[in-house]
This record gives structure tokens, sequence and C-alpha cells, in this order.
């Protein structure tokens, strides 16, 4: 088990019923059968709800972690998550850690997921994303054409991923792996972040903003399978744009019968082809490898203007992920093709 002295961060608003929760899973990681404390910053924004006194009331039984509390009452511009993330995760660089994680109030990691996600650092990782598992009891009671969407959801993301894993092989992050890496379960060295800048504190997709600027600055990036965390299939969320909005839309999507339209697959794969591409065109430490190749400049045209940026940020900027991808395709129609997609690749790699 990795000794690399961790500290965690947790943005939270009018959470007083789940972060009690969240620190009986703390209080239980395994990481803590040596000995250790576990340093906790919880950043409580603009709550009007009794999150203080349930935060308080329940770490009294946990003495094994450290938690510090701040009870912020930020500006209107600023009470979001993204600054009550970075308030939190900039607290806890404070704690002299080598590896700052973050995950939500109404999360509950499991018992190995510190230990996991240090394991990763350990093995070469700079950041980590932990795999989220919807609350099994909560989804179930969204019905069965819920789950059937769910499921069919999950087919396509772990589909489309390892068509990914296949065009553009990473070594660092090897299949089997998954597609999560966001706030739900993000670890990151602490020298990174504090190189970085710290975490972008925008309204929304401020963790998929983090990672983004990580893996152009070149940083290694795994997605960890065994790093998991249940995350709330709640329909009243906390943040726009988040998990309980996607959820809430859904189960309308359902109840209007509407498909359920995904990205072409053609086009994931011309995306997942361009990074490869990039990628070959680089040296090791992240440098074009002929400043005047003609595969070079013909990316002219989809830079919109002389490349001066480094192959790494090139293909965040042009060939990262696409969380609001164009969604044209039938959701079966597109596993048939990723299916078959797959297959054919899968047989190139093994010829």
């Amino acid at each position: 088990m990795s000794h690399r002295r961790p500290a965690i961060a947790v943005p939270a608003r009018n959470e007083e019923k789940r972060l009690p929760r969240l620190i009986a899973a703390l209080g239980s990681q395994d990481w803590l059968h040596g000995g250790w404390r576990l340093p906790v910053v919880i950043v409580l924004n603009n709550c009007t709800d009794n999150s203080r006194e349930a935060v308080l009331a329940t770490a009294a039984h946990f003495p094994q972690l450290d938690i510090e509390l701040f009870d912020l009452t930020l500006p209107p511009a600023e009470s979001h998550v993204g600054w009550a993330r970075r308030i939190a995760m900039d607290a806890a660089l404070l704690k002299r850690c080598e590896v700052i994680l973050t995950t939500d109030a109404d999360a509950e990691p499991r018992p190995s997921w510190v230990s996991a996600n240090l394991a990763a650092v350990a093995g070469g990782a700079d950041i980590v994303g932990g795999r989220l598992i919807g609350d099994p009891d909560e989804e179930r009671r969204h019905g069965k054409a819920f789950l059937r969407r769910a499921a069919l959801v999950a087919r396509h993301q772990q589909l489309a991923d390892r068509l990914a894993s296949l065009i553009d092989p990473l070594p660092y992050d090897p299949w089997p792996r998954h597609v999560h890496h966001t706030g739900g379960s993000l670890a990151i060295r602490a020298d990174l972040y504090r190189h970085l800048g710290g975490l972008p504190p925008l309204a929304c997709r401020e963790d998929l903003a983090l990672v983004s600027r990580a893996r152009a600055a070149g940083a290694r990036l795994r997605h960890a399978p065994d790093a998991e965390v249940v995350v709330s299939a709640r329909l009243a969320g906390r943040t726009g744009n988040g998990m309980a909005e996607c959820i809430s839309g859904w189960i309308e999507d359902e109840r209007c019968r509407r498909p359920i339209l995904v990205e072409d697959p053609e086009r994931a794969a011309a995306r997942f082809r361009l990074r490869r591409e990039l990628r070959e065109l680089a040296t090791p430490d992240g440098r074009w490898r002929n400043p005047h190749a003609p595969e070079r400049l013909s990316l002219l045209s989809m830079a919109g203007g002389p490349i001066m940026e480094r192959p790494l940020s090139l293909i965040e900027r042009i060939a990262g992920d696409e969380p609001d991808a164009p969604c044209t395709r039938p959701i079966a129609e597109a596993i048939a093709q990723l299916e078959e997609l797959v297959r054919d690749a899968e047989r190139s790699h093994a010829a």
C-alpha cells in the first residue's frame, strides 16, 4: 500500500443528509489501517441547511480524519462548484500532501478508494480518474425504462472507449479502464496541481477543464478501474449541468418516448485517429519531431493557423473530449457499428 501523503477536498452545498455518509466512507478507508490520519477539507458553499452541524457531529465519530471545515458565503458570481472545489483543493495543497483527491458531497467512496488512487500514482500516473457507480437503490426507483437507457448509454461509452484504446493506445492508461475523470473521483499529484495554477474556477465542468489542462501539459491520466465511488442518482442536484439534470432529462425523454441519440461512431473514430497521428509527430518530451514535416503542415487548416503550440496541447484543442458532440445516430445502430469497428481493430492488432 502506498505511503504517499493524501489530502481530500470536498465542495458541498446543502448536503446535511449526505455529508455524514461521505465522512463515514472516508473514515472507513483501508489506507487508514497504517495508523495515519487523513486530512479532509470540506468547503460549505452558501449553505442554508444544517450541513455544518452534520459535519461536526459525524466527525466526532472518526478521529482518524483530520477535518478542516470552511463555512463560506461566496458572492453570487462565485457561489458555484468551481470556486468551492478550487478553494477546497487549494486548502488541501497546504496540508503538505503529495496527492490531492477530490470527490463530491453526495458520494460514497469504496473502502479502497484512497489506496487505489495512490497505487495508480505510484504506478506512474500524474492524474487519476475514478470509476463512478450510480447508487443502485436510487437507480431502481427510477424504473425499468431508466435502467434500460442507463445500460445502453454505458455500453455505448464502453465500446467507444475500447475503440479509442485500440486506435490511440496509451501505455499509461491501458485496457481495461473506464471513461470517468470528473469531480466525483479525481486525484492529482500536488506538484502538478501547483504547476498548473490550480483548478479553473468555472461554474460547471471545472473538473474536465483541469484534466484537459493537465493532459495538454503532458500529464499521464489513468482511468483506474479499482478506484470506485458510488454517486447519487437523485433528480434534484446542487449544480447546473450535473448528473441530476442528466438523469432528469433521461426520465423525461423516456416518458415522451424520445429516441436515444449519440455521436456517429465514424466521427468519433476520426477524432481518435487524429489524436494518434498527432502523437506520432511528437517526441517523447512532447515537442514536434520535425517542424517542417508535410504531415505537420497539413494540420494548419484544422488548427486554424500556424501551429505554435506543442502536439499534446493541439490534441486537446482540436481532438480532445467532446462532451457536447452532435448526437445524430440512434444508440442501437451506433452500438452495432462500434461493435464491428472494435472487432476489426482487435483483429488488426492480433495480426
